[in-house]
């Protein structure tokens, strides 16, 4: 069958890091508000044990939870971008190439290719879509997602695919 929509895009490292900094999915948001969560704990815990040692003038002690509320700081604003830096570049040299590109191609089937794989997908895998200004998302269930940018079409457009996916999720539901 030929080609209805194709959709192309080059996965820059500040793309790669607004999508570890925006979740998408009941689990990864859950797991990354438990991230924050406890390392915001963690920075108050340790300015309350600070203070509890200044006012019992506990030099030491105030140094150590100094010490250790500046570490939690360090992982709750560097560390993880320095983390997801390294993992996008481990997987940039797993492309084989330069430029790491998704290409996702809509026929009687749905085809990501990412470097030298490709993964096939039915449209019965897709359960609803949904959207904001900049990605649609292809939901598989509450952690499975597409993410397409909308600016990236090249062949249709991203007016008309809403309605091409709704059209195909809405066809599969009645075939089975």
């Amino acid at each position: 069958m030929d080609i209805v929509y194709k959709n192309t895009f080059t996965m820059t490292l500040e793309r790669y890091l607004y999508f570890c900094d925006n979740p998408v999915g009941a689990e990864a948001k859950r797991r990354f508000r438990s991230w924050k969560l406890r390392n915001i704990w963690c920075i108050v815990l340790s300015i309350l044990c600070g203070l509890l040692c200044f006012v019992l003038k506990e030099w030491l002690g105030l140094y150590m939870f100094a010490v250790a509320c500046s570490l939690f700081f360090y992982r709750l604003l560097y560390q993880r971008k320095r983390l997801n830096k390294k993992l996008y570049n481990s997987l940039l040299r797993a492309q084989d190439s330069n430029e790491w590109i998704r290409t996702t191609i809509f026929t009687d089937v749905i085809k990501v290719q990412e470097g030298n794989t490709e993964s096939i997908y039915e449209y019965s895998y897709i359960e609803r879509i949904t959207e904001d200004d900049i990605y649609f998302y292809l939901w598989h269930n509450s952690d499975f997602v597409f993410r397409l940018p909308k600016d990236s079409f090249i062949i249709g457009n991203s007016k008309e695919f809403k309605n091409f996916i709704i059209d195909r999720i809405f066809e599969n539901r009645i075939s089975s």
